[in-house]
């Protein structure tokens, strides 16, 4: 297979659609087998040089050489394989970090992990404490690996994961990323331009995300010609003060629902939240700040869930700690909590049996705003707190930014006979995907445990997501 560049070429471009799909999987199959012997290989002969110039050497000196002798590794690795050094030092690594984790290198070598992947894992891994021996971290990361998402929202899940079963050591974790990480750095690029490169905490990052989200959405109209790159720029520079930096649309038109009454006067932006502990030292008289809690938690009072900022993902209880006094709180109710053994399941393959196929939920007759197709703010709350991203595969959009979807179609003109407005019936899906969804290629089946089966509906091929 694939030995014959030209035969190659023309065969893949005679192939009949219906092969593609299974003649892409195999190729990529076999190119993440070939990567990870590479990966392997090139870890052993580095580690052969490292150890040539060791064993040669009295314990004491061996002392005195180990990052020389690293260097002469990884230099060998670039010109022995014709890469990077950075890239030969992050195989090396990566080889000698596999070494202790012998689950995770025989899925790498069976071809059913990207090279991405089982560095988010691996890292995740190495990250995990002696407390978490029990269940095996490998087998959490394996599992949840074996999902159809992306290696963002797996990296996300297995930070839960090491939150939930060390939240202590997730804290020092925190503290140890800021000393080693955190930094502005501010560096020339062209053009009249520079790059603002920063490392900063994550409430930090949500606060200032949504503060630049809002002044565009309060000052600039649909037709403002400029990308949305150059508004979250002069966004950033006026909440920073920057002089005669100012936010305004460039529309152009008398008729713009966002010009200014009178362009004239130094309007300020609106003023960056003051913490109440920084507030009480301004003079007497000064106005108080009237800014909505900057962040949001969703927390479960029993803590046995892991608390989520939203706008970033899990973070550890001594953060959710800190920030909560300025936070707009949101409480899980007591349905949506998971006992301690279910937090991570390991092992079980494969969907829950089908809700009932009619989209209503096993109900005979339809609980009140099942016949409206708008949910409830309640009902639109309780699915976004049980579902966290879109439920589309291979997507991790958060799901307070998605729309709410019918697995069974609402009919419009017979809400009776259609999918109902149900909790069993709804999941959030952003908006590229939910039209994907009606495009109908792929066709949602809502399961008992809220996993959904999606089926080609050409092929039958199935793909399962799972909430939360």
């Amino acid at each position: 297979m694939f030995t014959d560049p030209v035969a190659d070429d023309v065969a893949l471009s005679c192939a009949p659609s219906s092969e593609l799909a299974g003649t892409a999987r195999d190729a990529l199959w076999l190119s993440r087998q070939a990567e990870a012997r590479s990966l392997l290989a090139a870890h052993r002969l580095g580690q052969s040089v490292y150890d040539e110039m060791l064993m040669s050497l009295d314990p004491e000196r061996q002392m005195m050489v180990r990052n020389p002798a690293d260097k002469a590794a990884i230099g060998e690795i670039s010109l022995q394989l014709g890469i990077s050094r950075k890239k030969a030092g992050t195989w090396f690594n990566l080889g000698e970090a596999l070494r202790g984790l012998p689950k995770i290198r025989m899925a790498y070598l069976a071809g059913d992990l990207s090279t991405h992947r089982m560095s988010v894992m691996v890292y995740a891994a190495r990250s995990a404490s002696v407390a978490t021996a029990e269940p095996d971290f490998e087998d959490i990361a394996l599992d949840l690996a074996s999902r159809p998402s992306t290696d963002k929202v797996l990296r996300d899940e297995l930070e839960e994961a090491l939150i939930s079963l060390d939240p202590e050591g997730a804290a020092e974790a925190r503290d140890g990323f800021a000393d080693a990480w955190q930094n502005v750095a501010i560096t020339d690029d062209s053009s009249g331009h520079a790059n603002i490169d920063a490392c900063v905490p994550a409430e930090d990052a949500v606060f200032l995300r949504e503060r630049i989200g809002a002044l565009i959405a309060e000052r600039v109209c649909h037709r403002d010609p400029r990308t949305i790159g150059r508004r979250r720029v002069l966004a950033l520079a006026e909440l920073l003060g920057v002089p005669g930096k100012k936010l305004t649309c460039a529309c152009g038109l008398d008729e713009c629902p966002m010009r200014m009454p009178d362009a004239t006067t130094d309007e300020q932006a609106p003023a960056m939240y003051v913490p109440t502990d920084v507030a009480d030292d301004r003079h007497e008289g000064s106005p108080a700040p009237t800014e909505p809690p900057p962040w949001t938690l969703v927390v479960d009072p029993t803590g046995v869930e892991v608390p989520r900022l939203r706008g970033f993902r899990a973070i550890d209880p001594s953060l959710a700690d800190t920030l909560s006094p300025r936070a707009s709180l949101i409480t899980l109710p007591p349905h949506l909590i998971r006992g301690r053994s279910r937090l991570i399941v390991v092992g079980r393959r494969g969907p829950a049996p089908p809700m009932d196929p009619t989209g209503h939920g096993g109900f005979e007759h339809p609980p009140p705003g099942a016949l409206t197709h708008a949910p409830s703010a309640r009902l639109r709350r309780e699915v976004m707190l049980s579902d966290l991203i879109c439920r589309y595969p291979f997507c991790g959009m958060p799901s307070h930014k998605c729309e709410l979807d019918h697995i069974v179609k609402f009919d419009h003109a017979d809400p009776h006979a259609g999918g109902w407005t149900l909790a069993s019936n709804l999941a959030p899906m952003c908006p590229p995907d939910h039209h994907r969804k009606h495009l109908g290629r792929w066709r949602p089946t809502m399961n008992t445990d809220r996993t959904i089966t999606w089926c080609n509906t050409t092929t039958g091929e199935e793909i399962t997501t799972h909430p939360r």
